[in-house]
């Protein structure tokens, strides 16, 4: 008789990369929003409070290089989700590269343009959010790859 073990995730693998899936969708939502939103809409969101006025101007004024960072942080961190979710080893890469992208992001925006002292304390706190979501995942996705759950 032909024994066969596969070695198959806990629940918490799957629970943490369901989180870490949906988390990817609102990421790829929230980078289609940044490149297709217009000053004309930036502008309402100063006058009903949302934003301020230097917050607009800092978002208008966004160099192109950060915008790159910001897009491979969010479409590295959406593959690594997805395989995960496919139980595939280069997940891994993936999510060190989201990583990566997302302190180079954070620390241009909070300590070169200290654009934290024109965000809301909720905008500055998802910045936190976001930083250690993105060290969940790489940390997530690394274990997974070494206990054989990424083939």
């Amino acid at each position: 008789m032909s024994e066969h073990i596969v070695n198959k995730p806990s629940v918490w693998f799957w629970v943490l990369t369901v989180i870490l899936a949906l988390w990817a969708l609102m990421g790829l939502w929230v980078f289609y929003d940044f490149m297709t939103t217009t000053p004309e809409k930036m502008a309402k969101y100063v006058v009903d409070g949302t934003y301020t006025q230097a917050y607009v101007e800092y978002y208008n004024d966004f160099p192109i290089w950060h915008t790159v960072v910001f897009g491979i942080a969010i479409f590295s961190s959406a593959f690594g989700a997805l395989g995960l979710v496919l139980r595939r080893a280069w997940a891994a890469p993936l999510f060190t590269l989201s990583l990566v992208c997302v302190v180079i992001s954070t620390f241009a925006t909070h300590a070169i343009d200290k654009a934290h002292t024109m965000m809301s304390t909720g905008q500055t706190a998802m910045s936190g959010v976001v930083l250690g979501l993105a060290i969940l995942a790489f940390w997530h996705a690394k274990k997974s790859k070494a206990k054989g759950w990424l083939k």
